[in-house]
Formats: structure tokens, C-alpha cells, sequence
């Protein structure tokens, strides 16, 4: 299966990331989402799409998903992601289903391609938070 995007920068440091789905604002300067925002941002809706699949397939529900994802970047150069924690925020889960969802989360973390591509080089954290 293939992915196509389009980015296209003029002579400053904006530019627009484009597909068939939706277009963003790119920057290295602030005025847009910047590339490590970007990959921390797809790391989450990839996540998401994965433990929402699976949570569908074990018949549980929860009312809304929050993702905080921090990423800390080596010194060295190549400057590769070193450390993602990410705190997932979980609302309407009822008590007797937590258990059920955090092992919906931990395959989602497993299963997730970007997850697995990113834990090749960081140290993976998760955090799960039930309101």
C-alpha cells in the first residue's frame, strides 16, 4: 500500500504538505506546523487509528481520545528522536473496562507501524489517564 504526499516550499521556510485528504501549513520558522511536529502528529492519529480498530473489534467504547506526545532529540548529529512519551487522556471509560482498554492501548502501541518504526530509535513511554 502506498502513501502519496505533496510538499511544496518557496524561497522561505513555508511551505504546504498536501494529499488527496487535506492540506497543512509546513514552517521552520513558526508559522506552520514544523517537520517534528509533524511525525509527532502522525505518530498520534496512527496510534489512535490502531487502538480505535481494535477497540471496535473487542466491543468496548470510551467518549473522547486526547494525545499529548513530547519528543526529546539526541544532541548528536544525526538528531533522531531519543526519547516519545506520550499521555493518552481517556474519557467516558467505565471502571470495569479500564483494565480491558489499557491492554486495547498497549497492542495499539505494538501494532501502530509509526510506533514501531520510532521505537527502533527512542525510548517509548506511555501514560494512560482515565477521567
Amino acid at each position: 500500500m502506498a502513501n502519496e504526499v505533496n510538499v511544496t516550499f518557496g524561497s522561505r521556510n513555508e511551505g504546504v504538505l498536501a494529499s488527496e485528504n487535506a492540506e497543512t501549513a509546513v514552517s521552520f520558522t513558526g508559522n506552520g506546523l514544523a517537520p517534528y511536529e509533524l511525525l509527532l502528529g502522525a505518530f498520534a492519529s496512527c496510534l489512535h487509528a490502531t487502538f480505535k480498530s481494535i477497540v471496535i473489534k473487542k466491543k468496548l467504547s470510551y467518549e473522547s481520545a486526547s494525545y499529548n506526545v513530547v519528543g526529546v532529540k539526541r544532541e548528536e548529529v544525526p538528531t533522531t528522536l531519543k526519547e516519545l512519551t506520550t499521555t493518552v487522556t481517556l474519557e467516558g471509560v467505565p471502571e470495569d473496562k479500564q483494565k480491558a482498554i489499557e491492554k486495547a492501548m498497549t497492542l495499539a502501541e505494538k501494532y501502530c507501524s509509526i510506533s514501531a518504526t520510532l521505537a527502533m530509535v527512542a525510548d517509548m513511554k506511555f501514560n494512560i489517564i482515565f477521567k
